[in-house]
C-alpha cells in the first residue's frame, strides 16, 4: 500500500506532466488540450478521454497506467518526463543516490571533484545574484541534488546548499515555471524545511569567504 507521501508525489508528477504536455500542444487549458489530443490520437486509438483529463490536471488523482500509456503513444517521452520531472527535478527531489549523481554528472566531469563542483556551482549562483541574472529549473534541480548529497548522504553542513535551494525558489522565473506547471506549492512545501533553515539565509559575504579557500579565482 502506498504511503501518503508517495500518493502526493504521484499527484505532483501527474499535474506537472499534464501541464507540460498542454504547453507543448500550444494550449492554455485542459479543454484545449483534450480536444487537440483526441484529434491527434485518432490514428492510434478510438478511445476519447476528453472528459477524463481534468482530475489529472487538478491533481485530484494521479495518472493511471492506461492514461500514461495513451499519452506515451502521442508523446514518446511522456513516461520519462513523468518519472524524471521537468529538468529532472523529480530525480533530485526524490531519487536515489545514483539519480543524484546523474543530475550533477556534467559538473563532476568538468571539475573532477565533488567539492570543487559544488563550490563552482554555488559561486555561479552568487554571481547570478550579484548581477541580477535570472535562474532556471535546472538550477533548482542541481541545487536540490547538491543539497541532498551534501547534507542527507554525506552528513555535512549544508549552509551553502540550503542557500542555493532558497535562492532558486525565490527567483521569479523559477516560480513562474513551477506555477505554469501547477506545482509551485507542492515543491515549496516539500522544500520548506531546507529553505526555512537559518543557514539558508547566510549573508552573501559569508558564503564568498567560505568559497575563497576552495576557488583560486576569487580575490
Amino acid at each position: 500500500m502506498k504511503t501518503t507521501a508517495e500518493r502526493k508525489r504521484e499527484s505532483t508528477r501527474s499535474k506537472a506532466l499534464m501541464h507540460l504536455l498542454r504547453d507543448r500542444l500550444g494550449e492554455n487549458s485542459v479543454y484545449g488540450f483534450a480536444a487537440k489530443y483526441d484529434d491527434l490520437a485518432k490514428k492510434f486509438t478510438s478511445t476519447k478521454l476528453s472528459n477524463k483529463w481534468q482530475p489529472f490536471f487538478n491533481g485530484e488523482r494521479p495518472l493511471t497506467a492506461t492514461a500514461l500509456k495513451l499519452l506515451s503513444a502521442l508523446f514518446p517521452d511522456a513516461t520519462m518526463l513523468y518519472l524524471n520531472g521537468p529538468a529532472d527535478l523529480w530525480l533530485s527531489m526524490w531519487g536515489t543516490l545514483d539519480d543524484l549523481r546523474i543530475v550533477i554528472a556534467d559538473d563532476l566531469h568538468t571539475w573532477q571533484s565533488y567539492d570543487l563542483a559544488l563550490a563552482e556551482f554555488e559561486a555561479d549562483l552568487l554571481l547570478a545574484e550579484h548581477y541580477g541574472a535570472q535562474l532556471t529549473l535546472q538550477h533548482l534541480t542541481k541545487s536540490v541534488a547538491f543539497h541532498r548529497l551534501h547534507h542527507d548522504f554525506l552528513g555535512l553542513d549544508g549552509a551553502g546548499t540550503c542557500r542555493c535551494v532558497r535562492r532558486c525558489l525565490d527567483d521569479t522565473k523559477v516560480r513562474e515555471a513551477l506555477t505554469r506547471l501547477a506545482v509551485l506549492d507542492d515543491i515549496s512545501n516539500d522544500l520548506e524545511i531546507v529553505c526555512g533553515a537559518p543557514r539558508a539565509n547566510a549573508p552573501v559575504e559569508e558564503r564568498w569567504n567560505a568559497l575563497e579557500t576552495k576557488l583560486s579565482w576569487i580575490n
